[in-house]
């Protein structure tokens, strides 16, 4: 298989596309919420008032994750493909990235299970880790 520079733009626009899935998710249940009465608009201008669903807070602790760590991915591989350092290391360590990162998430807004979600945030980022290290060695 012959690796290509930019070869890390599909696990980044796999990411994009999840975390924008997520988003829509999100927006999904707050509406519902709202059109339920369980919530009104004006919660949402200060995120005060009653307890929103669960639904709303996982979701929305969800699409907050996905803004953390992530851009540090979406950085780090910008900087590979630029410095052209794009090997299959790199590829797999960066699908892997996103695997996880999707699994967190999955785990997140399904059965939420905080030790599974934890180990699965641990790993992304020991990942992340990996290829930030990597790339600081490489360049």
């Amino acid at each position: 298989m012959t690796v290509q520079t930019y070869d890390l733009v599909y696990p980044m626009l796999t990411l994009f596309c999840w975390t924008f899935l997520i988003m829509l998710r999100n927006v999904q249940v707050r509406v519902r919420a709202v059109l339920k009465g369980e919530l009104t608009n004006e919660y949402f201008e200060l995120f005060r008032g009653p307890e929103p669903p669960e639904e709303v807070l996982k979701t929305g602790n969800n699409l907050r994750n996905l803004s953390e760590f992530p851009p540090l991915f979406y950085v780090a591989a910008l900087a590979i493909m630029v410095t052209a350092r794009t090997d299959a290391v790199f590829i797999a360590l960066a699908w892997s990235y996103v695997a996880l990162r999707i699994g967190h998430s999955m785990v997140h807004l399904t059965f939420n299970k905080v030790p599974v979600r934890f180990f699965l945030f641990i790993l992304s980022n020991a990942v992340l880790l990996v290829i930030w290290i990597r790339l600081g060695v490489l360049v």
